[in-house]
């Protein structure tokens, strides 16, 4: 969750799950769209339960051009909480990423600086948290499925942090399980219990393996482009 400027103004609240704006590598050659479904639950003490949902909309192109429609909860003291919508383009060919805000048809643009990354958003699988070497690390493999006809390869990584480490009495395991597939270079389908965050659940879905249209790609001709703002906690200045 991000708090503060951004598209959606001063006060906005913005709930960015498995890592949207993370650089992943270049996935070319292979086109697709699909729905990125987005699930919480965080049972509190005194068991009631929290349930939120968020959804993604995805496009990739052949040159490895990513478009992610992204659904936001803005909150103000004005108008409480509203929902909104906020599109993210990054373009590995021309080096850039950009931020579009389709209620004020802004465009913010920053560069990418990471010539390894720009690909889509890949849910945490545990195996970046902790050394490989790290004793408390147990990753299995869980073989082969199909899932919506795509074959999909598991894993499951268990972390388990050792009783006194964090203040807490008794052991504590963190387990995220992915099903990944090599065919689209995507996880279809993770999830990552936490016992003190909850469970996190995403799903790719409605997998298309269409070309989608050149146009999603680039920023619409009635959109005014900004560059980077220091300070703005979502943007990072343009360089020359």
């Amino acid at each position: 969750m991000i708090q503060g400027p951004g598209p959606g103004g001063p006060g906005m609240t913005f709930h960015q799950e498995f890592g949207e704006g993370r650089e992943r590598k270049v996935v070319t050659g292979g086109p697709m769209s699909g729905d990125l479904i987005v699930t919480r639950d965080t049972t509190l003490a005194d068991g009631n339960r929290i349930h939120n949902e968020n959804q993604t909309r995805i496009y990739r192109d052949a040159d490895g051009r990513v478009r992610r429609e992204v659904g936001f909860e803005l909150t103000t003291p004005a108008t409480g909480a509203a929902k909104r919508s906020m599109i993210i383009i990054t373009d590995p060919v021309a080096g850039k990423r950009y931020l579009l805000n389709p209620q004020s048809k802004t465009a913010h643009v920053m560069p990418l600086h990471s010539p390894q990354g720009h690909g889509l958003p890949a849910p945490p699988d545990g195996e970046k948290w902790a050394p490989q070497d790290d004793s408390n690390v147990v990753r299995e493999q869980l073989g082969t499925k199909s899932i919506s006809g795509l074959q999909a390869e598991g894993t499951r990584v268990t972390r388990t942090i050792p009783a006194g480490k964090i203040g807490n009495e008794n052991p504590i395991e963190v387990v995220t399980e992915r099903w990944y597939s090599s065919d689209l270079q995507l996880p279809l389908t993770t999830t990552h219990t936490d016992p003190m965050m909850g469970t996190v659940t995403t799903a790719l879905t409605n997998v298309s393996r269409a070309v989608p249209d050149a146009s999603l790609f680039q920023v619409p001709a009635d959109y005014k482009t900004e560059t980077g703002k220091s300070g703005d906690i979502l943007y990072m200045p343009m360089k020359p």
